[in-house]
């Protein structure tokens, strides 16, 4: 009687090889370099609308101020330091400055002067706004080609 040889068997593979590994290293480290500067640039933006919100809401404060006391009110630019009870500076988050041109005037009734704010962060300007009528509303604008750096 003759006896039949059992197959033979492979080995089982356990784990992954150091080529595998590394493919999917380089996978992951490609989808975290397409991503994470989109990332940076969506923050930059949420913190400069967070800004803006802060600015108008504040404009509209001093809006406010103005017509209950019956006092006009002119805003100065970050960097200037208020001469009087009328002149007022608006603060801004750490890193952030802004500049008006002209200075705004706000009214004894509380409305206020045509004028142009630039938002800066790291003396880049991030948002461009104009007031454009009597009620203070802050518009976004783009600049001409010709003022943008």
């Amino acid at each position: 009687m003759l006896m039949s040889q059992a197959p033979r068997r492979e080995p089982l593979r356990t784990g992954y090889s150091l080529i595998e590994i590394l493919v999917v290293l380089a996978i992951i480290a490609l989808a975290t370099a397409l991503v994470v500067p989109n990332s940076s640039r969506l923050m930059d933006q949420a913190m400069a609308q967070a800004v803006f919100f802060e600015f108008q809401r504040d404009l509209l404060a001093l809006r406010k101020e103005a017509n209950r006391t019956q006092t006009a009110l002119v805003v100065k630019a970050a960097n200037q330091t208020p001469a009087n009870a009328t002149e007022r500076v608006l603060a801004l988050r750490a890193g952030w400055t802004y500049a008006v041109t002209p200075e705004l005037q706000i009214d004894d009734a509380g409305a206020c002067s045509p004028a142009e704010v630039s938002i800066r962060r790291e003396n880049v300007d991030l948002l461009n706004l104009r007031v454009d009528g009597a009620d203070c509303q802050l518009i976004r604008y783009l600049p001409a080609a010709t003022d943008r750096q």
